[in-house]
């Protein structure tokens, strides 16, 4: 009989133990599921269906999603009623088998076409905030309710749950019309008439304002319905040009449903509005100087004060600073010994509008005995 090496014993053992391990199914390789997209919201404006979300940024598992993820926007047409919905599917095979693919987006917002390679991103970074809309059709129309299914998917991996949000399409109110807008020294305010609603449309709640500017968004300038107009925008600059709509707002509860806009209204807001009026002028005299001080003006775009003097033998008021100064003091060291002196100051901004003269400052020069 022949002798076993020791080498043969060693792997003998590592088999043996190998062998005694704990028998399992063969697990798969963890598929990467995005986490789902938030704050999913529907809407309607006059005949377009909008919707809102805010895109992850990581899987499920933190890691950060990759350039080429896309977004799925799915639609089911119901003609139950509202309360056979649920808002949400266990198995989510039934939504997709029951819905249409509307339309799929690169991480950049793009609508992408079937078959079409991907594009390049662009230099920005993806968006966080999505907005989407479409026109709505005869079947959106004839249906008592929409749900909408939004969902991720990154690569040739797993898709993120859906997130859902339903709407039902009402007849929209009618716009408003006659935008028209007066330009005050602290706000543009918005007039508009109000219109008469078909019959069937729900109750109006009031009216949302919006506004653009040139390479900006739109924003919604009211966080609630305006009642009635008028509306003041306070959150204007002079010198930049904006465009203004207003949509009426309607429907039992929120969300509401909005009319189409009004038409565009161009504003280029000017400063025609001088400073206030300087107030507080008092004087300190000494030998051949006059000191002049006043209280600051509350402008935020004041350029300076202007100082103007009335001497003895002067019959009206010369200017004494050509350059506007920017304290709110002067003195006049070119005095003489009891001569009579009348002093007033005026204000001027960034814009060339000038304030009216301050109250009329009158004083008496020093001499070297007085």
């Amino acid at each position: 009989m022949g002798k076993i090496r020791p080498a043969t014993v060693l792997g003998l053992a590592i088999l043996a133990a190998a062998a005694c391990g704990r028998k399992g199914p063969i697990l798969e390789p963890l598929t990467r599921i995005p986490q789902p997209v938030a704050s999913l919201a529907a809407g309607q404006r006059g005949a377009t269906l909008r919707l809102r979300w805010t895109a992850p940024a990581t899987y499920i598992d933190g890691r950060a999603l990759p350039p080429d993820a896309r977004t799925e926007i799915w639609l089911m047409r119901n003609a139950a009623a509202e309360a056979a919905l649920p808002m949400a599917w266990e198995d989510e095979d039934e939504f997709t088998a029951k819905a249409v693919l509307l339309s799929v987006l690169d991480s950049y917002g793009r609508p992408l076409q079937a078959g079409t390679a991907a594009v390049p991103p662009p230099a920005a970074p993806p968006l966080k905030e999505f907005s989407w809309e479409r026109e709505m059709t005869p079947e959106d129309g004839a249906a008592a309710r929409l749900v909408f299914g939004v969902r991720v998917a990154a690569g040739r991996r797993g898709a993120s749950k859906f997130a859902y949000a339903g709407w039902l399409p009402l007849q929209a109110p009618a716009p408003p019309g006659g935008l028209k807008a007066r330009v005050f020294e602290d706000r543009i305010e918005l007039g508009w008439n109000v219109p008469k609603d078909a019959a069937g449309t729900p109750p109006r709640q009031g009216f949302n304002v919006y506004r653009s500017s040139a390479g900006g968004p739109e924003v919604r300038l009211n966080e609630t319905p305006v009642p009635a107009p008028p509306f003041a925008d306070r959150t204007f600059r002079f010198g930049v040009s904006y465009a203004y709509r207003v949509s009426a707002v309607a429907g039992e509860k929120e969300p509401f449903i909005e009319s189409r806009d009004s038409e565009a209204l161009e504003v280029t807001p000017a400063d025609s509005f001088p400073p206030a009026r300087p107030k507080g002028l008092i004087s300190v005299t000494a030998v051949g100087l006059i000191t002049l001080s006043w209280d600051p003006g509350p402008e935020t775009d004041l350029a300076g004060y202007r100082v103007w003097r009335k001497g003895p033998r002067e019959t009206g008021f010369s200017l004494m600073t050509p350059a506007p100064i920017s304290e709110n003091t002067f003195t006049d060291d070119q005095v003489e010994a009891g001569g009579r002196y009348q002093y007033a100051v005026s204000a001027l901004d960034r814009t060339g509008n000038e304030s009216g003269r301050s109250e009329v400052l009158t004083e008496t020069g020093k001499g070297a005995g007085s």
